[in-house]
This record gives structure tokens, C-alpha cells and sequence, in this order.
């Protein structure tokens, strides 16, 4: 899993009347010289400063000292990135400046993501996205997402990484071309990190065509690593190399480190894959050497798991575990628990905040609206009592009661039947969260411990154990398959990835398909119609139905075949699910869990289920209106 980190710079502004000519001069010289020379660049930001703060002119130190925090960090000196970020926070508001905080914030945030304090990028990352939504700053905005989705793709919570992907992609604007590009980069890069190609390979072309609209260095840099990557992944391993070492030399124009020691270890993973062990060892210690000085954990761990891979392939099993260990070490330091704990609280309550807004300007409409009402009516009854009429008052004061009572029950009734909607959908959104944080565990947790133990013991020298205890030994290796073959069964039932990577009907192709593999149950399935797009929670209700179904055939029915037939006729969408089975009495079942499981998804999806059984075998028909979906 690779870190990608985009840097927010704060953008030279024009300096008003009254402000200092000298500090700006010094300003805009500096800024030229970053590139070419970061020592002369940070002496004249220091010039700057002093100059800005004998002279009262708050706007200019901030600028000096965000400007010295972005040099510093560009150099991979995070410790003084951090102490001129924290200090230009002070001028930002002293200047009256939201734009910078929010810049300071951000910039903040890259430089703990860089060190693997991820508690704090998110802190800061979210600090940052609060003043630039109260500035309606989109491209900010989008910068930030892209960099939230960079944080969870650090901590390996890929559907957080895509969600804030798309956000970013919704933020940004359309004109610009290289922030756009870089967020299609990122998007195919998480991607190929579930395993899905094809879609990486669409994503990183989106990237290279918007990379021939812009001259820019960055960009294409990450155009040709992001290709290296892809072409790692599939296997075509000299042509990633040769990427790869393009990437390299468009590395040296935007002078990156932490990126050219990620390159290193790509290196040396493709010549590794080649069995080009000199030159993959070569990478990996220039890759460890870089992390070491510039104190970046992610690329020391995947360098140290790369050469204990190197080292077992050679038999030189004492170093391979000293590296293996120093690897689990790194591991376990970027995937503390504390730091995914507070990363989900400030997440949280960062969510909380923006609802606790929106309640509180919908309560501020509802007051004026009430008080709207209110006068209204005083000014109504104050004029019937002018006119006397007591008679035609009263008649009108009934009749107007009785209507605002009719029009109370329906809104009433209107509420109730949307709350029993929303429980309905936090209800299922609820139980699928569970199932892939289930499935995360098993996968990510046992799966992996597993995998360490077999390697362990595979590791082993075998020639000079005894018959009896090879034996046992090819026993335990047997056994530790079988365990993980179970786990992952288990992991992807509970969340299947064709549900995520493919459409409804594929997916459900791929279930029937594993179930006629593992089961003595024969399914068949048929659909007819036109393709289904559906929003993926209501493919998620629908496949939820049939793999309820079909469990409840193998488990229960004892049936030896199976039908499922999806059918889409003008606005319906009409799913068939039958078999052979023993079958069972709808009216003692209702109260079953299984069925109400089915029943609670099918009212999800305002449909109508039909239900016959009997010794010959059971039929369920759903019938569900389209339309009604496209409200939802």
C-alpha cells in the first residue's frame, strides 16, 4: 500500500495599500529561489519576517513563516516544518486571515502524515476543511478530501479512501485540469489496492489525457509512477520497471524524497519479482537509508518485508526473520489501535458539528416560520372580532381547527411512515457495516497471524526431523491451508467482493456459481431484461434476499435444485427464488429470523412478496416497482 500526499501551497497574494514594498520584494524572491536554492530561499523568508514584524505588518510574518514551514518540509525537516507552522497560526489571526489558517492546518496535517502520526493528520486535515467550507473555498476543499482519502489509505480503510476520493472529485473544479488529474491518480491507486485493474487502468488514463492539457512536472511524475505501479500489479514487471525508472528521473525535477524512497522500494519489489536479487537488495537499503534520515515508517516497513522475502529465497533464514521482525514492528506502530480509535473520533465528531449546524439553522427557519403563523393569525382574529359577527367567528374558528387537525394527522401519519423508513435503512446500513467490519477482521487479523505462523513454520528445517515429526509437521501445514481457506470463505461471504467490484446481476452470477461449487445444492440462474443500474444499497437489499433464500434451501429445505430468475419488464424488476426442497408452513415460519431478515429488506425496498410452499418445494416472488426505488 503506497501513501500519496498532494501538498497544499499557499498562494502569493497582491499586498494592499500601506503594506510593506521591501516585504514583498523579499517575499517574491524568495519563492523563486525554493526550487533551485532552499537555503538562500529560507534566509531572505527569515529577512522577511523580521522586517514584517519590527514593522507591525501581521500578514507578512505569516507568509515568511508558512512559506519557511513549506521549504522546511519540501527538505524532509519535519521538526522545523511543524515549529514555523505553529507559529505563523498566531499571525493568521492577528492578520485576519481564515484562508492561511486553514492553509496551516492542511499543511500541518501532510507533515504528520509523512512522520505516521495519523491522530493528528486528521485532526488538522479537518480543522483545516472547517474554515474553507465556511469560505466556500471548493478547490481547497477538494485538495483536503484527496488528502483525507490519502490518510485512509494509509490505515488500509479503503472505502473511507474512495468515499473522500469522490468527494474531492465532486469538489474540485472542472477547469482544473492537474488537481483533477491527481485525484484520478489517487482513485485508480485505491483501486488496484482491492484488487480491481481494470478500473485502475481506466482511472490512471483519465490521468495521463488531463496531463497532456497542463505542463506540469507533478503531475506527470505521478502519471509514470502510477503506471509503474499498475504494471507491478499485473505481473508485466519490466515494463513497470520501465516506468518506474521514469518516474525517477521526473522525480528530480520536483525534488520530492519521501516519493523517490517509495520509488526505491517499487524497484526493488519488480527486480525482486525477476529474481534480480543484487539489484533489488541495491533499492531496498537506498529506500531504507532515505526512510532512516528522514524518519518515514512506511517506507523502512515495506523495504524490511521485501528483503526478509529476499533473504528466505536465498535461505539466509537467521536475517530473514531479524528483517521479518523488524518489518511486524513498523506494522504494528502504523496500525496502532489508538490512532484508528481517534481518527474516527474526530471524524465523528467532526459530522456531529456539521448535523448540529444544520439542526440548529433548520430550528432557527422553523422559529421565523411559527412566528410568521402566529401573526397572521392575530391579525385574522382581530379582524373577524372588528366585524362583530360572533356566529360567522366561531363557524370559522371550528372550521378552521378542524382543518389544521386533518392537516396535523396527516403530517403525523406522513412522519411516522418516514421514520419507519429511516430505522429500516439504519437498521440494514447498520448490519452491512457490521458484516465488512467482520469480514475486515478476519481478513486483516486472523488471516494474517495465520499466514505469519505458516511462514514461520515453513521456515523451518525439515532434513533433520524424524519421520514421526515431519509428519506432524506436514499435519500442521495442512491444517494452517485449511484454517485459512475457511477464514477467507467465511470473510467473503459476509462481504462478498463482487457485491463492490461488479454490477447486481454479475454478482449474484458469482454467488450461484461459488454455492454450486461448495454445496450439494444445483442452483440455475436466469435473467431477461435490460441491464440494472442500480444505487448500491438497494443491489446490496436485493443480493442480501437471494443469499437469505438459497441459505434457507441448503439449511432447511434440504433441496437438491434451485432457481433464480431476475426479470425486468418496463418499471418492475420481478426476482424468483424456488426449489425442490421439503418446503414449510408460512404461518408458523413468519415469526422466523431468516424470514423477518427478508421481510425487514423487501419493505426497504417498498416491494410486494409473494410466498408458496409446499412438500414439493417453496417459491418466493418479489415484486418490486422501479420508480419507487428512484425515490429513495
Amino acid at each position: 500500500m503506497r501513501l500519496h500526499i498532494l501538498c497544499f501551497l499557499l498562494p502569493l497574494i497582491a499586498l494592499g495599500q500601506g503594506d510593506s514594498i521591501k516585504v514583498k520584494a523579499l517575499l517574491d524572491k524568495a519563492y523563486g529561489y525554493e526550487g533551485t536554492d532552499p537555503i538562500k530561499a529560507l534566509k531572505m523568508y527569515s529577512k522577511a519576517y523580521i522586517l514584517s514584524n519590527r514593522s507591525g505588518y501581521d500578514l507578512g510574518a505569516f507568509r515568511s513563516l508558512h512559506y519557511s514551514g513549506i521549504v522546511h518540509s519540501n527538505m524532509v525537516n519535519y521538526d522545523s516544518a511543524l515549529f514555523y507552522y505553529k507559529k505563523s497560526l498566531t499571525f493568521s489571526d492577528k492578520a485576519k486571515y481564515p484562508k492561511g489558517k486553514a492553509a496551516t492546518y492542511i499543511n500541518m496535517g501532510n507533515v504528520y502524515q509523512f512522520l505516521g502520526d495519523y491522530d493528528k493528520v486528521a485532526e488538522h486535515y479537518l480543522k483545516g476543511i472547517q474554515v474553507f467550507e465556511t469560505l466556500k473555498d471548493s478547490t481547497s476543499i477538494a485538495i483536503t478530501y484527496e488528502n483525507l482519502g490519502a490518510l485512509f489509505s494509509a490505515i488500509q480503510q479503503h472505502q473511507k479512501e474512495m468515499r473522500y476520493l469522490e468527494k474531492a472529485l465532486l469538489m474540485a473544479p472542472k477547469d482544473d485540469f492537474r488537481l483533477m488529474g491527481m485525484i484520478y491518480g489517487d482513485m485508480g491507486l485505491s483501486q488496484s489496492k482491492i484488487g480491481n485493474l481494470p478500473k485502475t487502468f481506466t482511472y490512471f488514463t483519465k490521468a495521463d489525457s488531463l496531463s497532456r492539457l497542463v505542463d506540469d512536472p507533478k503531475l506527470d511524475f505521478f502519471v509514470d509512477r502510477n503506471f509503474g505501479e499498475y504494471h507491478l500489479l499485473n505481473g508485466s514487471y519490466k515494463t513497470s520497471i520501465s516506468f518506474l525508472n521514469k518516474a525517477l528521473k521526473a522525480n528530480e525535477a520536483i525534488n520530492d524524497p519521501y516519493y523517490r524512497g517509495q520509488l526505491f522500494v517499487q524497484l526493488g519489489e519488480a527486480h525482486t519479482k525477476l529474481k534480480e536479487y543484487p539489484k533489488a537488495t541495491s533499492y531496498l537499503q537506498m529506500a531504507l537509508t532515505m526512510g532512516r534520515e528522514n524518519k518515514i515508517k512506511e517506507i523502512q516497513e515495506k523495504a524490511y518485508y521485501l528483503l526478509s522475502k529476499i533473504d528466505k529465497e536465498q535461505r539466509n533464514h537467521q536475517r530473514a526473520y531479524e528483517y521479518l521482525d523488524l518489518h511486524m514492528h513498523f506494522k504494528d506502530s502504523l496500525l496502532n489501535e489508538t490512532y484508528l480509535r481517534q481518527i474516527s473520533l474526530f471524524e465523528k465528531q467532526y459530522e456531529t458539528e456539521k448535523k448540529d449546524k444544520e439542526i440548529a439553522s433548520q430550528k432557527l427557519l422553523l422559529q421565523t416560520q411559527e412566528n410568521s403563523l402566529l401573526r397572521k393569525k392575530n391579525q385574522y382574529n382581530l379582524a373577524l372580532g372588528g366585524v362583530g359577527f360572533l356566529g360567522l367567528f366561531g363557524l370559522g374558528l371550528w372550521l378552521f381547527y378542524r382543518q389544521r387537525q386533518k392537516l396535523r394527522s396527516k403530517e403525523i401519519l406522513a412522519l411516522q411512515n418516514q421514520q419507519e423508513v429511516v430505522k429500516l435503512e439504519a437498521l440494514i446500513d447498520g448490519e452491512e457495516k457490521e458484516r465488512n467490519r467482520l469480514a475486515q477482521d478476519l481478513h486483516d487479523g486472523i488471516n494474517g497471524d495465520l499466514a505469519v505462523i505458516k511462514y514461520k513454520i515453513s521456515s523451518l528445517e525439515t532434513n533433520k526431523f524424524s519421520e514421526r515429526e515431519k509428519k506432524y509437521y506436514l499435519d500442521a501445514i495442512s491444517m494452517l491451508d485449511n484454517a485459512v481457506e475457511q477464514v477467507r470463505r467465511i470473510s467473503h461471504n459476509l462481504a462478498p467482493p463482487s457485491l463492490h467490484n461488479f454490477d447486481l446481476i454479475e454478482a449474484i452470477q458469482q454467488f450461484c456459481s461459488k454455492q454450486n461449487a461448495s454445496n450439494s445444492l444445483n442452483i440455475s440462474f436466469q435473467y431477461f431484461g435490460n441491464r440494472l443500474v442500480l444505487k448500491k444499497e438497494i443491489e446490496t437489499a436485493i443480493y442480501r434476499i437471494i443469499q437469505e433464500l438459497l441459505n434457507n434451501s441448503i439449511k432447511h429445505a434440504n433441496a437438491t435444485e434451485a432457481l433464480v430468475q431476475l426479470n425486468t419488464h418496463e418499471d418492475k424488476l420481478i426476482i424468483t427464488v424456488e426449489d425442490n426442497g421439503k418446503g414449510f408452513d408460512a404461518s408458523i415460519s413468519a415469526n422466523g429470523i431468516g424470514l423477518q431478515n427478508i421481510k425487514s429488506r423487501v419493505n426497504f425496498l417498498k416491494a410486494n412478496l409473494d410466498i408458496s410452499s409446499s412438500t414439493k418445494g417453496t417459491t418466493f416472488c418479489i415484486e418490486i416497482d422501479l420508480h419507487k426505488l428512484d425515490k429513495k
